[in-house]
């Protein structure tokens, strides 16, 4: 009988750490890595390490999800980047073959523009109303270049 006293002494000592182990395992608390027998024993047997695993599986899935749609954002960006780069050069081409043009046109009619008195106050009229043009023209490429710009911060920021 005495031999049985110390065996029921430590247990009986035991019991109540065993069981105030088992009734503060939530799966947020539960952590493996933690070196505590008793905690660690308490969350296998209570499944919280199993529902530990089940949250951190949903929210690497959830992340997961997450990258896949900042991805094809991304590649939307860049796709509008390249669209928006595409349609300055092709208004800049434009713009300097209009230019040109006129740049030539001018030229063979400075020899008839001092002739005419008339036709030199049409010229002035018309180099006038290309200026307005010209000047709608650099504003629509600034816009395009602003959007360029934009596109390019938001490209930098995302990556």
């Amino acid at each position: 009988m005495i031999r049985t006293r110390p065996l029921f002494i430590a247990s009986s000592a035991l019991l109540p750490t065993l069981l105030a182990s088992g009734c503060a395992t939530t799966p947020g608390a539960c952590d493996p890595t933690r070196a505590d027998f008793f905690s660690n024993t308490s969350c296998l047997a209570s499944g919280a390490y199993r529902q530990r695993q089940r949250d951190l599986q949903s929210e690497l899935s959830a992340e997961q999800e997450r990258n896949r749609a900042l991805k094809a954002l991304l590649a939307d960006l860049e796709a509008e980047q390249a669209d928006v780069r595409s349609d300055l050069r092709a208004r800049q081409a434009a713009y300097n073959r209009a230019r040109a043009n006129w740049q030539r046109l001018k030229q063979t009619l400075a020899a008839e523009r001092s002739a005419n008195a008339a036709l030199d106050a049409r010229v002035r009229q018309i180099d006038q109303d290309f200026g307005s043009a010209v000047s709608g023209r650099q504003a629509e490429r600034d816009a395009l270049l602003n959007q360029v710009r934009l596109l390019e911060q938001e490209l930098d920021a995302g990556a």
